[in-house]
């Protein structure tokens, strides 16, 4: 690192710090700590939700998987990239979910079910969130250890204290500090902006390696693999283990973005509450999607770029690599380490910003997550009577740094021995496995019962568990983590249907669980001119793509070019699919061509064109986030408790 590099990475830190610090003057409720006075415009929630994404942690786990399947994935994938945008685009769950008013999952079961079951889930909840988030600073400091080339040790004389520890304990503290000062609106805006910032220096980095290395280089780095092991022909790769076909279509049901995991991955439901209505909370989910395109093309560049100079004889990062004596250590650090050697001055800078930026929002995102989990679904329904709003906001800053300390002592204590996207999958499905099917069947299903949600979170947890113990204790176990969290998700849903069935005895009231009808909440509606709605009727996919009175003609512009632009390439990779199976196998020199056109080239166009716009749109909806916490009136009872299921501040207010 140079000078310029540490200026680079300075500056823009210390301006989110900055802002951060601004943000806390805007927290008069709890509902503003939690919920960012629901108050968030799409473009503010598609950059901040993309940016917390796009942690340390979540990067080396694409490094991973990248290194081992290559571009084979992204043609599977896109088959499942259709089918989340028509699900973004309907709204399903994440519309619904913020027509409940709810803060958080567990306020949402308590009012669909029981404060028993709050409770269970909140625990529930709570512990698999620390599970999954607790190796996120040991991995995400590691990576700067190698990548800045620092020593593995510092300290004087008798005490010596690890690198990592020292970084854990530096940037954790930073991140701490900036969600005690403003919670959910503080991280809305340093997110934003640090997605935006973020998305140029993927342009940037784009532009340094392909300086360094030519696509002659990269092009023979693809072809150089065993047969059924190819980084480019997915129909040439079927004995790579781990990342297959299997995973995308495991990953498209139960995945982190998975349709049956929608708002049960707890961590990215920060940004749906926080929506200023629920379609603008659907609205920014389906702008989210579009986002990781530049994400994505970036990741790649980058991967094949690192492995290209890493095969290179005299690649001056060998001898460090052999140094790492932890096999999974060793995997993680293989781009990092040929990254340290192939970005020039500057962008090795801004590389390690965009780096530190991302780490900070997605450890930003846990610890507010398990915080607010903690207090408002364990400790809350424990309590008979409500507190203040300063003592309310007061307990959820302390939880977010219990969070942040156990963090930082399990990842010193913890030894991982998986990928670190399987360690995830079995984490997620502690709770998401039978959540799932009680968010799904509690919004959509009125004889979704409370014995019914029970049963599915039971079996779904103990499945999950058992997929965490097995590998330890079963020699060459045959299922990894996301088969594991597949088979309990199925097993939830058949439970929570059957038993719901034989145990329903009245219909729940979805009107009020909703607030449709009677129960509607005026700030909640969107105003829609007459000639659109009509205009709505006489538009002929309407009903497939879910458009509804919510839709301006704008909104309908979007969403129907971005499914028609995935409809469009879903339909090319199933013809050519169908070619290379029955009719004729492409060659990997035709599927090099094609991936340098369709994973490079044309995304980069995108990447481009989508800086710009989600830039100026990020923007203007931060002005308009601001303005509207500036003038809105806070409500004291609405703190996320629940009275007779329903919220305090509709009870207060009836």
């Amino acid at each position: 690192m140079r000078p310029i590099d540490w200026w680079m990475t300075f500056v823009p830190i210390l301006l989110v710090i900055v802002i951060a610090a601004y943000t806390r003057r805007y927290i008069r409720s709890v509902a503003d700590f939690v919920a960012g006075g629901r108050a968030a415009g799409r473009y503010l929630i598609c950059n901040a939700r993309g940016e917390a994404g796009a942690g340390v942690a979540n990067t080396m786990s694409y490094f991973q998987l990248m290194m081992v399947s290559g571009f084979v994935l992204a043609w599977w994938n896109t088959i499942t990239i259709a089918v989340w945008l028509l699900i973004a685009i309907s709204g399903f769950v994440v519309y619904r979910f913020r027509q409940t008013r709810a803060m958080t999952v567990g306020q949402f079961f308590e009012m669909r079910y029981s404060r028993r079951f709050r409770l269970f889930a909140g625990v529930l909840g709570f512990v698999a969130g620390l599970l999954n988030y607790g190796i996120f600073p040991a991995v995400s400091s590691k990576f700067f250890v190698y990548f800045l080339g620092l020593p593995q040790d510092i300290g004087r004389g008798a005490v010596h204290v690890p690198t990592y520890v020292a970084i854990m304990a530096g940037y954790l503290a930073c991140a701490l500090w900036m969600m005690i000062a403003g919670g959910q609106i503080t991280m809305l805006v340093t997110n934003c902006l640090e997605g935006i910032l973020s998305h140029l220096v993927y342009l940037v980095v784009i532009a340094a390696i392909f300086t360094a290395i030519s696509w002659a280089q990269m092009r023979h780095t693809l072809l150089a693999t065993v047969p059924h092991h190819s980084l480019v022909n997915p129909f040439d790769a079927m004995k790579v283990e781990n990342f297959n076909l299997w995973y995308v279509l495991i990953t498209l049901l139960v995945g982190s973005q998975g349709i049956y995991c929608t708002m049960a991955v707890q961590k990215d439901n920060n940004f749906t509450i926080a929506a200023r209505t629920p379609h603008e909370a659907r609205m920014g989910n389906v702008l989210g999607n579009w986002r990781l395109l530049a994400r994505y093309v970036m990741l790649y560049v980058v991967v094949i770029g690192a492995m290209t100079f890493m095969r290179q004889p005299n690649f001056p990062g060998n001898a460090l690599l052999q140094s790492i004596h932890e096999v999974q250590v060793q995997d993680q650090m293989q781009v990092p380490i040929a990254l340290r050697f192939l970005l020039p001055a500057g962008v090795k800078g801004l590389f390690c910003a965009m780096m530190v930026l991302g780490l900070m929002a997605g450890d930003s995102a846990h610890m507010l997550t398990w915080g607010n989990v903690f207090i408002q679904d364990i400790v809350l329904p424990l309590r008979s009577a409500p507190l203040s709003q300063r003592q309310h906001v007061l307990i959820l800053r302390l939880a977010v740094c219990g969070v942040a300390v156990f963090a930082f002592v399990f990842s010193i204590i913890f030894r991982q021995t998986q990928f670190i996207s399987m360690w995830w999958a079995v984490t997620e499905g502690i709770f998401v496995c039978g959540a799932g099917a009680a968010i799904i069947g509690g919004l959509y299903w009125k004889k979704g019962t409370v014995i019914g949600a029970w049963s599915a979170i039971i079996t779904g947890s103990v499945l999950a568990l058992f997929g965490i113990v097995a590998p330890y204790v079963i020699r060459n176990f045959p299922f990894n983590g996301t088969q594991m969290k597949f088979f309990a998700a199925v097993a939830s849903s058949l439970v929570y249907i059957v038993i719901s069935l034989l145990t329903c005895r009245r219909d729940h009231d979805m009107d009020r669980l909703l607030h449709r009808g009677r129960y509607a909440v005026t700030e909640d509606q969107v105003a829609t001119p007459a000639a659109v709605r009509r205009w709505t009727q006489r538009f002929r996919l309407s009903r497939i793509l879910g458009f509804d009175q919510d839709f301006t003609r704008t909104d309908k512009i979007v969403a129907a070019g971005i499914f028609f632009w995935s409809t469009f390439w879903l339909v090319f990779v199933l013809a050519a699919t169908i070619w290379n199976l029955w009719i004729h196998r492409w060659s990997n020199e035709t599927w090099v061509n094609y991936w340098l056109i369709s994973g490079i080239i044309l995304p980069l166009i995108i990447a481009v064109a989508t800086l710009i716009w989600f830039g100026i749109g990020g923007t203007m909806d931060l002005i308009s986030f601001f303005r509207r916490l500036a003038t809105m009136r806070r409500d004291a009872a609405d703190d996320g408790t629940v009275h007779k299921s329903r919220k305090r501040d509709e009870v207060a207010v009836n």
